[in-house]
C-alpha cells in the first residue's frame, strides 16, 4: 500500500511515487520544474541538437534555488558537475530529498533546442563507488630552479575536490649541497594549509627523491568551487614534478 505525505500547505495528501515532467529548452532562462513530494533522487535526460548550459537546482521554499551537483550516467568519466554544458546528450543524476521542487534552467544559450525530462524518483542514488575511484589526475613539471605550481581547477558551484594522493619528485639538475633547513612544499585550499618538508640533503646531479602520500580517507578541499594548489618553491639546481589524484563531489 502506497504511503501518503502532506505537502508544505498541509492540505493535500500525495502518494509516494516517481514524478516526471518534460519540455523543450530553446532559449536563455527557459526552464522546466517538477515537485519532489518526498522523492530522493533526481534524473535529467537531455536530447536533441543544442549548444547551451543547463543548471539543475532545488528549492526548499519554492522561490529560492540552489545548484544541485549531478553526475553523468553511462559516460566514460563519471564525475560530479555543477551544470550541463555544451552539446552532449545523455542522462545525469543527483539527490533531491532536501527540496520541495527541482528545476532545470538554461543559464547560457548558443543555439538549438533540448528536449528535457526531469524525473524525481523514490529510489536512492547508488554512490557505492564514491570515494573509491580517482577520476582526475593532474601533474606539473618545472624547469630547474623555477617554481612548480600544481593547480586543481575550481570544480563548479556546490562542489569541491577530494584528494586521494599527492606525489612530489625532486630531481637534482646540478650538484646539491646539504643544508640544515628543509625545503617546504606548500598548499592552498587544503585543511591546515598542509606543508611537506623535503630534505635539503646533498645530492649528485641527475639523482632524484620521491615522496608520495596516499590518503585512505581522501582530503576534502577547504572551500567549495575553489582551485587547490600545491607549490614547489624556486630552489637552485632543483627540478620539481608534482602530481595529485582527486575526484569531484559535493
Amino acid at each position: 500500500m502506497a504511503k501518503l505525505s502532506r505537502d508544505k500547505n498541509t492540505t493535500t495528501l500525495h502518494p509516494r511515487e516517481d514524478l516526471v515532467v518534460s519540455g523543450t529548452l530553446g532559449a536563455l532562462n527557459a526552464e522546466i520544474i517538477v515537485a519532489t513530494d518526498g522523492c530522493g533522487t533526481i534524473g535529467f535526460d537531455a536530447r536533441g541538437t543544442f549548444s547551451m548550459t543547463v543548471e539543475l537546482s532545488g528549492s526548499v521554499d519554492g522561490v529560492n534555488y540552489v545548484p544541485i551537483p549531478i553526475r553523468p550516467v553511462g559516460q566514460a568519466l563519471v564525475r560530479y558537475v555543477a551544470a550541463i554544458t555544451g552539446t552532449v546528450q545523455g542522462v545525469w543524476v543527483g539527490t533531491c530529498s532536501q527540496y520541495v521542487t527541482v528545476r532545470a534552467r538554461v543559464t547560457a544559450f548558443t543555439s538549438g533546442s533540448m528536449t528535457a525530462t526531469l524525473l524525481n524518483s523514490t529510489a536512492t542514488l547508488d554512490s557505492s563507488l564514491q570515494g573509491l575511484v580517482t577520476t582526475d589526475i593532474v601533474t606539473v613539471t618545472a624547469a630547474a630552479g623555477v617554481i612548480a605550481t600544481l593547480s586543481l581547477p575550481a570544480p563548479g558551484a556546490g562542489l569541491r575536490q577530494y584528494i586521494t594522493y599527492i606525489s612530489i619528485n625532486r630531481v637534482a639538475a646540478a650538484l646539491l649541497s646539504a643544508a640544515a633547513t628543509p625545503v617546504l612544499v606548500t598548499t592552498t585550499n587544503i585543511p591546515g594549509a598542509l606543508i611537506f618538508s623535503i630534505p635539503a640533503d646533498a645530492a649528485a646531479q641527475g639523482t632524484g627523491l620521491a615522496i608520495r602520500e596516499d590518503f585512505t580517507y581522501p582530503i576534502a578541499s577547504t572551500a567549495l568551487n575553489t582551485a587547490t594548489t600545491i607549490v614547489g618553491p624556486a630552489t637552485t639546481g632543483t627540478i620539481w614534478r608534482i602530481t595529485a589524484g582527486y575526484y569531484v563531489a559535493p
